[in-house]
């Protein structure tokens, strides 16, 4: 007995299987993914997406749910994007936020001479106002891990975090 699992592919996206990649393309632009365990077999037809795996045990079953989530995640990226939203909080130092280039400069950080510097990898757009920073792109886990990236990078290590509120926090993930 063998598992599958279905995804069906709208009308406007693009989704071809060549060799061990999927390619997604559609208006915002394409991603790709790897088919990297060879129990599983990837067919296309027509508009529906069908991944099945060789056996019927967890491991298989869980691998080729986590396919049909990611090509899932990879539609919806390239016809609606995703974005996320972090705010910086300081109650000491009025900290302030800079975009230079790719590089995303948080100044003043709990009274700190040096800015702190954030690079924001291609395929994620960054937008700052004020104290709200928006990012945006079609891949979900390249905003999440960015998203993650700039709220580590201000994370207080060695104060009381009652006490010291400072930073950068996630208020809507992707």
């Amino acid at each position: 007995m063998s598992i599958k699992f279905n995804v069906l592919v709208p009308e406007n996206v693009d989704l071809r299987i060549d060799g061990k990649k999927i390619y997604v393309k559609s208006e915002k632009g394409e991603l790709s993914t790897d088919i990297r365990y060879s129990f599983l077999n990837v067919t296309k037809d027509g508009k529906l997406l069908r991944i099945t795996a060789q056996k019927d045990n967890d491991f298989q079953k869980a691998i080729a749910g986590t396919l049909a989530a990611s090509v899932r995640n990879m539609i919806k990226g390239v016809t609606e994007g995703y974005t996320a939203t972090l705010e910086l909080v300081y109650s000491h130092f009025p900290a302030s936020l800079k975009l230079d280039g790719k590089k995303l400069l948080v100044e003043n950080f709990v009274g700190e001479r040096k800015s702190r510097e954030i690079l924001i990898p291609d395929g994620v757009d960054i937008k700052v106002h004020g104290t709200q920073i928006t990012l945006s792109g079609i891949d979900k886990y390249l905003v999440g891990q960015t998203a993650g990236s700039i709220e580590a990078a201000t994370k207080l290590k060695a104060k009381d975090r009652r006490v010291f509120k400072d930073g950068i926090y996630i208020t809507k993930k992707p």
